[in-house]
């Protein structure tokens, strides 16, 4: 029993190590629907003991700046959440090798669901679909390059 265990472990240790790093936007090959593209979008993944710090840097048009890390567990489970815009719960999980589900659910009935694609060994896509408190759709495709 203990070796199925340790060979389980050992197994998933290497999943989506391929999307940890620093990954900087392409704003040429990126996409935003309604949303002003931000000047500058930095994406950190780390491992972490329970599964991975997921790190967001940003940039606005008018200069201001954010930054937002949360650990994704890849359990499924909904886990409470808080940020400047949101309260409420987020889970997260692998669909794949390559692929990772993100759902956060907020007390406003606003809502984000993106997935986290490695299309290649330099290039890491987030499709970010949802809805905002005033009911204002939110879609992007931010297209990112390994540093």
């Amino acid at each position: 029993m203990r070796i199925v265990l340790l060979l389980v472990l050992a197994g998933g240790a290497g999943w989506g190590d391929d999307a940890l790093g620093i990954w900087k936007m392409n704003l040429g090959r990126s996409a935003f629907a309604e949303e002003r593209a931000p000047r500058n979008f930095t994406l950190r993944i780390e491992r972490h003991a329970q599964g991975e710090v997921f790190t967001v840097e940003r940039t606005e048009p008018d200069g201001r700046s954010s930054s937002d890390s949360t650990i994704l567990f890849f359990d499924g489970k909904p886990r409470e959440y808080q940020d400047l815009d949101c309260w409420g719960t987020q889970s997260s999980q692998r669909v794949d090798k390559r692929t990772v589900e993100i759902l956060r659910t907020c007390e406003a009935g606003a809502w984000m669901r993106v997935i986290r694609r490695v299309n290649t060994d330099r290039e890491l896509v987030l499709e970010v679909n949802g809805r905002r408190p005033d009911g204002r759709q939110v879609q992007m495709l931010l297209v990112l390059q390994k540093q």
